[in-house]
């Protein structure tokens, strides 16, 4: 596709307007479903004598975390399709089975060109068959989006859901669930490219259109379904004000949210954290607990993230297991948050797991020597002179490994000498540590006390977790 000139700030504006409360669509303009296919779909969707023409505007500019939406099986009213031969039809829908599968396995495994060039395909297949303003298309778009989304492609990405959004409201209606399903895809899209009043736009339009299709819910799986549904925009709502360090309105939003979650989870007692773990979704509801968590982090009330990062991780815990790095991030902002409270005794613990758990990962070696500095950290708080010693000679390796003359290995070895001294002085002479050292060198010129004063545990880099839908089938 050709490169065309970005629109001004002021038309993105107005084009995000234009998603108030009140109004459903965006305003239509120029693009062109085919544009957002690769030259080989074109082609294919010329060759079979249909090409579509829907017009749509550029707006403004992910655990994630975002999922695909399904693609409605129904057809038109108007279409010719109860008219073609059972054979032919059936042949058409296997082929798509076929190219979705392959693209949700591309998708899991990270291989988004893969994905993107099977949810492409589908796109031009249904593109011929229905035309530009079937539902179909419009759901074939909104998967089109998301591996774009997933892939970084943000502009492309951007293009097909707004597309997504014009088709949906067209087929379906303004106010159809599907529809509320490509706004929250939007407001994703749209914070990931950190246009944050447009995305709390867009999500605000959305969350009314979940809560309007609640008030129609009378089962309690339904019901259920429904306030995960509102959950989810509540969620990134508050990832939007969180970014934009509105930390009173997030905590609101993930307040609001898990409260839903909660409701719903509690149904069925996991007697391993109380909730129950097998339950589609449940991870959903921990990553939220997380955002809520780092929110407390924000404010400084680290008792108050102690509590929530407990529970989140019995969640992640008995769903990802040990190893999985949202188990390791919540881990670490425990321990953070032990830290801050003087608690080394119990960070200590925390860190010692993550290190079980990293030693023998393919981790970086940057990410290996961050954790074994925050257990040396704690082990000298807790004067565990001997644990203290151990760790510096597994830093002082994994940092000659990168640079045997850097400055942090300069402190490494500086410590190991202070440390060392700590253990010299003790009535129990460590005989192991002091040979590994040597004593003419832990005698010489030392501070009694330990400098660490350029040791110190620093706030995780946390980015909130947003939440989108679920792939199934075009």
């Amino acid at each position: 596709r050709s490169c065309e000139a970005m629109k001004t700030r002021q038309e993105q504006q107005q084009y995000y307007s234009n998603f108030s409360p009140e109004e459903g669509e965006a305003n239509p303009s120029t693009m062109k479903v085919d544009d957002l296919l690769g030259r080989k779909q074109q082609a294919a969707a010329k060759a079979k004598g249909k090409k579509g023409g829907v017009s749509n505007s550029r707006s403004a500019d992910d655990e994630s975390t975002s999922q695909m939406s399904s693609l409605s099986d129904s057809t038109d009213e108007g279409s010719s399709v109860g008219d073609e031969n059972s054979e032919d039809l059936e042949r058409f829908e296997r082929a798509l089975r076929q190219k979705h599968t392959k693209a949700c396995k591309a998708m899991a495994n990270g291989v988004y060109d893969i994905a993107l060039q099977e949810f492409e395909s589908i796109l031009s297949d249904l593109l011929s068959k229905y035309g530009e303003k079937h539902e179909r298309v419009g759901a074939a778009l909104h998967n089109v989006a998301i591996a774009n989304l997933r892939a970084g492609s943000l502009d492309d990405a951007m293009d097909a859901i707004e597309e997504a959004i014009k088709i949906r409201s067209r087929s379906l209606g303004r106010s159809h669930p599907k529809v509320a399903d490509s706004l929250v895809e939007l407001g994703i899209i749209l914070l990931s490219m950190e246009e944050h009043a447009d995305s709390l736009k867009v999500f605000e339009r959305a969350l009314k259109l979940r809560r309007t299709e609640h008030g129609d819910m009378y089962t309690q799986e339904d019901i259920d379904d429904s306030n995960l549904k509102i959950a989810k925009v509540l969620n990134n709502m508050g990832c939007v004000n969180f970014e934009q360090n509105n930390l009173g309105a997030a905590k609101k939003n993930f307040d609001e949210a898990t409260t839903l979650q909660k409701a719903v989870f509690r149904s069925v007692f996991n007697f391993s954290c109380g909730y129950d773990t097998s339950s589609p979704g449940i991870l959903t509801m921990a990553s939220t607990m997380c955002n809520m968590g780092y929110v407390a982090i924000e404010q400084g009330d680290f008792s108050e993230a102690i509590k929530i990062f407990k529970v989140s991780l019995q969640i992640q815990q008995a769903v990802l297991g040990p190893g999985n790095k949202l188990v390791q991030s919540s881990l670490d902002n425990l321990g953070y948050s032990h830290t801050m409270m003087n608690q080394y005794d119990k960070a200590f613990k925390i860190y010692e797991e993550v290190w079980d758990t990293q030693k023998m990962s393919s981790d970086t070696t940057d990410e290996k020597i961050l954790t074994i500095k925050k257990i040396v950290i704690c082990s000298v708080r807790l004067e565990q002179w001997d644990s203290a010693f151990k760790h510096l000679e597994i830093l002082e390796d994994a940092q000659s490994a990168v640079d045997d003359e850097s400055r942090d290995i300069y402190l490494t070895r500086k410590m190991m000498g202070e440390v060392n001294y700590q253990i010299l002085k003790l009535p129990s002479l460590s005989d192991q540590t002091n040979r590994a050292v040597g004593f003419a060198l832990c005698m010489g010129e030392t501070d009694e006390d330990v400098d660490l004063e350029e040791w110190v545990i620093g706030k995780p880099e946390n980015t909130s977790k947003m939440s989108g839908h679920r792939v199934t089938h075009a």
